[in-house]
């Protein structure tokens, strides 16, 4: 357990609209903004996707901005890219950002460990699809953000840990509850995450909806990290009446970490505790 607690902030996803929340950020100058603040209020990974025009977008150019700007006001900043299948489900479409390089590289990118059914679609990630991003992200030097709904993909890591397809260390893994359709928020639910952790491994909580603030909750008990953001949820409260923005989310699980003794890392002091170089890989 470390005192310093990793906030992952995801900005944006790929569903919410802003006639669904007038503060989510689309736009490349919005997204990068508010990463630039919300990393002044203590968030040390940014968990990015692309849109243009409001609508979500996969090429690499879009995100290279994305990347630029938030690089120029917060260099040391974890930057995580999404290979989400959620919306493009061909491989070179998923994979296409993992070809930025140098300065425009990103320090993570996402990777689900296994296909679950959202509200509205499904999210398609056959073993070979996981295998063949995860061999990308190797090649190009980008750590992969490991993303589990299920005990199920928690021990998918741990297979694809021990057959070398996946070799990072520590791994870094998101562990997801109250999704329609997935794992349940609950602590016993948490606790079977845990349990079967790979040894070593650096986690964090996140919840959808309004089971963002107990995700985030047990996880600071726990001796875990945290993901908030407009991605996940949309409102403040249980009873969707207050619209949330992503200032005021980091702005309340930092109040709540700090009046438990947990002071959110730095930028830098993320990099250390998941084995990144200043940008990229130790």
């Amino acid at each position: 357990m470390t005192d310093r607690l990793i906030v992952n902030l995801a900005l944006t996803g790929m569903v919410a609209e802003k006639a669904d929340n007038p503060w989510l950020p689309e736009s490349v100058r919005e997204i990068a903004e508010d990463c630039v603040r919300c990393c002044d209020l203590g968030v040390s990974i940014v968990h990015v996707h692309a849109r243009t025009g409001g609508a979500p977008d996969y090429r690499k150019e879009t995100y290279r901005a994305i990347v630029r700007q938030i690089r120029e006001s917060c260099p040391d900043l974890v930057i995580c890219v999404s290979c989400s299948g959620r919306t493009f489900p061909d491989i070179a479409q998923r994979a296409d950002v993992l070809e930025l390089s140098g300065d425009d590289r990103p320090d993570l990118a996402s990777l689900t460990l296994g296909s679950l059914n959202f509200p509205r679609q499904p999210s398609i990630n056959s073993p070979e699809t996981i295998a063949s991003l995860a061999r990308r992200m190797r090649e190009n030097g980008i750590k992969p953000e490991l993303e589990a709904f299920e005990v199920g993909m928690v021990d998918t890591a741990r297979r694809l840990l021990a057959e070398g397809v996946l070799h990072d260390t520590p791994p870094y893994l998101n562990l997801f509850f109250g999704s329609r359709g997935t794992l349940d928020c609950t602590p016993l639910n948490l606790g079977a995450m845990l349990a079967a952790l790979p040894p070593g491994s650096v986690w964090s909580a996140a919840g959808i909806g309004r089971h963002q603030l107990a995700a985030n909750l047990m996880a600071i008990a726990a001796g875990g990290h945290v993901r908030t953001g407009l991605e996940d949820n949309l409102y403040m409260d249980v009873g969707r009446t207050d619209p949330a923005s992503n200032v005021r989310l980091v702005e309340r699980v930092v109040a709540i970490a700090r009046a438990a003794g947990r002071e959110p890392a730095s930028p830098r002091e993320a990099r250390l505790i998941l084995g990144l170089t200043e940008q990229g890989r130790a």
